[in-house]
């Protein structure tokens, strides 16, 4: 299902005459929630768990092809966040993490570098008249996700891997002669990401974002 949204919205996007033509920038803020859990000796129990939430805000562009439907106007559209940002982070105190015979003491840290955050997307929309329509948002979600793990009781390490996601949402819109104006609540799941410490510990991340996104565009 995401690979078939992604392959048709670029190949709406970028290929096919529309109605109008899009382009943009979008100012979102957004809460992050991340349930973080780790698995000591990798034997798939879990050993501690902890919910981190972060507030953020970014920009990003977007470009759209709209078509006209006979259930209303279709978009299809690709928003990419240009800049690398740090997504997520953690630290925690440690006094002995495998060995209780042992007084080992410290702070264990992560972090989430994400870059080349991609939204590709399908919204569908109803006119209201006067300019003003609503929509819903259908989207997948892909990124470049950095993960640096620094542990007390083993060599520090980063792993490179995929960051991707399902985003919804639903907004309204209003037109203004050649420009408009959006505003949408979304939210999006992220798939679970994970990396391992070089002493077997396998740290979990399940990331959800909620978010405020105003959207102000030009129609080509």
């Amino acid at each position: 299902m995401k690979k078939f949204l992604t392959i048709l919205t670029v190949l709406v996007t970028f290929m096919f005459p529309a109605n109008a033509k899009n382009i943009g920038l979008t100012l979102t803020a957004a809460s992050i929630d991340t349930d973080v859990t780790d698995d000591i000796d990798s034997n798939g129990s879990i050993d501690t768990t902890k919910a981190i939430s972060n507030d953020v805000f970014f920009g990003s562009i977007f470009l759209e092809n709209s078509v006209d439907t006979m259930f209303g106007s279709l978009t299809f559209g690709v928003d990419l966040i240009p800049l690398e940002a740090e997504f997520e982070s953690r630290s925690t105190t440690q006094v002995s993490l495998k060995d209780t015979s042992t007084t080992t003491s410290g702070t264990n840290s992560g972090n989430a570098d994400v870059s080349k955050h991609l939204t590709f997307y399908i919204q569908p929309a109803k006119d209201l008249g006067n300019g003003l329509s609503v929509f819903g948002t259908l989207g997948y979600v892909t990124a470049d996700v950095s993960t640096e793990l620094k542990s007390v009781s083993s060599t520090d390490k980063t792993v490179d891997q995929s960051l991707d996601g399902v985003k919804l949402g639903v907004g309204i819109k209003k037109d203004l002669g050649g420009q408009f104006i959006k505003l949408e609540y979304s939210q999006t799941d992220y798939d679970d990401i994970s990396a391992t410490t070089s002493n077997s510990t396998k740290v979990t991340a399940d990331i959800d974002t909620a978010q405020l996104n105003l959207s102000i565009g030009k129609q080509f």
